[in-house]
């Protein structure tokens, strides 16, 4: 988390990539209090919203709330709205968080997720290019297994197959899927991410969202990410 904060702290194009994701994710949530962000990690989105309670499974002292995302301190339907970058691919049990979400949130609350998505392209990017694995043939009760995962461990497959199996498996009682957008997120492909930590040209990922608009009517084939929003029944 340090070196991915002094990362931050010297580029901001990469800051200007986010705080896109951070706007349309409170863009869906609008409305809804308390918004509690789950897998804050090194603290990008309280520190671009600081009325976020920060949560996540290490303490930090950006961050508000240390817990598993499993078990989240909060009375039921207590919560307004949840908020997660990059973070339903690690967990170890996505099924049973998607449980608790819907045990802390009021009815209408929402969870909005910005995530990997795949597609025919994106499923070589991450499963040949990307140091987190790839692999759609799991049990999505238990993804990584029964052997304790380290909190990076994750697999870029999890949120499509968890998508199809809301999807499929819907009841009363669950969170419905009210919005999902897919898109290619080439300004985030062009910043390389936090693999880089030279500054690059912010004209460079202005460039990528350019491209990204003229490539639109390919986005069912090249998208790489997708913005999930579930919705607790009134």
């Amino acid at each position: 988390m340090a070196r991915h904060r002094a990362i931050w702290a010297g580029r901001p194009e990469l800051r200007w990539v986010y705080h896109g994701w951070f706007q349309e994710l409170l863009k869906h949530v609008a409305g809804r209090r308390p918004v509690v962000e789950v897998g804050g990690g090194p603290g990008f989105f309280k520190e671009y919203h600081p009325q976020l309670i920060s949560t996540d499974v290490t303490g930090a002292p950006w961050l508000d709330v240390a817990c598993d995302a499993c078990a989240l301190p909060f009375p039921s339907e207590s919560i307004g709205a949840l908020v997660m970058v990059d973070v339903l691919h690690h967990l170890a049990r996505p099924l049973d968080f998607l449980d608790e979400a819907a045990r802390v949130l009021r009815p209408g609350g929402r969870l909005a997720v910005i995530e990997p998505w795949l597609t025919p392209l994106s499923y070589l990017i991450y499963r040949f290019l990307h140091h987190e694995r790839c692999e759609a043939l799991m049990d999505l009760a238990s993804p990584f297994g029964l052997a304790q995962k380290d909190a990076w461990d994750g697999n870029a497959a999890i949120p499509f197959r968890l998508v199809q199996h809301v999807s499929a498996n819907q009841s009363p009682e669950s969170l419905r899927i009210a919005v999902l957008r897919v898109f290619m997120a080439v300004p985030y492909l062009f910043s390389f991410g936090f693999k880089c930590s030279r500054r690059l040209p912010i004209a460079w990922v202005h460039a990528g969202g350019t491209l990204e608009q003229l490539a639109r009517p390919l986005v069912r084939w090249t998208a790489t990410r997708a913005l999930v929003v579930w919705e607790k029944s009134a």
